[in-house]
């Protein structure tokens, strides 16, 4: 196997805290430009890429997820996922880069931008991790607040998790970082990863994900 770019360093990324997101229902994130994190995949020659903001403050993480180079609107079923637009997230509240084993401060989130069974609106599930070492404490999906904007050759996700959704979330901001990682799963344009795709172990091992610096 040949080791893409984006697997030769140990990435740091740093987040910004902004306070009151997501404050009413409904209303957009809208994260501004320095949300922008960098996407180590871009080095990888011949992976579209994806354009990814996060910000974070006591309450939770908030995600913008740009997908471009698409000609038709997403859609998916729950049900059938190898053939559905979906979007998974994997978030790590004590990550040491050094577990290779989901522990119960690690979430996953399953979201589809265009479900069917949600009237093609954005849905989102909290999933269980292969081989986690113990189970997070109990957890609702329903809290978690997504929506999609078509653009022009895509769209764009708006993800806001609240803090009681991420098991250790609240000590985040003392300890200073959170293990992150994204990758989408487009029918139109394969595997789009943050970094590394499913070549590596990146859907059960938190020590391939990225750092966020808070």
């Amino acid at each position: 196997m040949i080791v893409p770019p984006s697997f030769l360093f140990q990435y740091q990324l740093s987040v910004p805290r902004i306070d009151g997101l997501h404050t009413k229902q409904g209303r957009p994130l809208r994260l501004p430009e320095t949300a922008g994190i960098f996407v180590p995949a871009a080095m990888n020659e011949g992976t579209p890429g994806i354009k990814v903001r996060l910000a974070w403050n006591p309450d939770g993480l908030a995600m913008e997820l740009a997908v471009h180079g698409k000609k038709r609107e997403p859609s998916g079923r729950r049900n059938d996922l190898k053939h559905s637009d979906h979007v998974l997230v994997l978030i790590d509240t004590r990550h040491t880069a050094t577990t290779h084993r989901a522990t119960e401060f690690c979430t996953a989130l399953q979201i589809l931008p265009a479900d069917e069974a949600a009237e093609d609106l954005a849905s989102v599930q909290i999933i269980d991790i292969a081989q986690q070492r113990s189970a997070p404490r109990a957890q609702d999906s329903r809290r978690v607040k997504v929506s999609t904007t078509l653009i022009n050759d895509g769209y764009r996700l708006e993800l806001w998790i609240p803090a009681t959704q991420m098991h250790g979330f609240a000590e985040a901001p003392e300890i200073g970082h959170l293990g992150f990682y994204v990758v989408v799963e487009d029918t139109e344009l394969g595997q789009l990863p943050l970094s590394i795709g499913d070549d590596f172990p990146v859907a059960h091992d938190p020590s391939t994900w990225l750092q966020l610096n808070l």
